[in-house]
């Protein structure tokens, strides 16, 4: 939602317009993913800015890959702006098939330590999240 792997930067009034038509469709919730990770803190909330004139905080979730570890950075922009929903995958797990590069999704370990020290209360345990990412790592190979 803020850069193309083929074409650069997106415009932010270019998320806009897609994320109203998807509103109009009927979509009770957009998820706006930076699948490259290329997203700046910066970045995001020029993004934000223009998807907020059209649809309220509580109709959008964040989905930011950690490729050049801003995730977390991004998250925190996200937030700043009144979205509360945000996808992640235990150990990082996902990619992007169409960005050769592209890390996987942010930590879902990682989010719930950062959201927890910012003082938001997550409802994630994180003993298991820790089991959880390990298990998925080992699976992967990754150490």
């Amino acid at each position: 939602v803020t850069d193309c792997p083929y074409d650069g930067p997106v415009a932010p009034a270019a998320v806009a317009r897609v994320a109203a038509a998807l509103r109009d469709m009927g979509c009770y919730e957009v998820s706006l993913g930076d699948t490259i990770g290329q997203g700046r803190p910066e970045t995001v909330d020029a993004m934000l800015t223009a998807v907020l004139g059209e649809l309220p905080a509580n109709q959008l979730a964040g989905h930011y890959h950690d490729t050049s570890g801003r995730a977390l950075a991004n998250i925190e922009a996200s937030l700043a702006r009144g979205l509360r929903v945000f996808d992640a995958a235990v150990g990082g797990l996902g990619g992007c098939p169409y960005a050769p590069g592209a890390a996987g999704n942010v930590a879902t370990e990682a989010v719930q330590a950062r959201l927890t020290e910012l003082g938001y209360q997550t409802g994630l345990n994180p003993d298991i999240l820790a089991r959880a990412g390990a298990m998925a790592k080992d699976m992967r190979g990754v150490s």
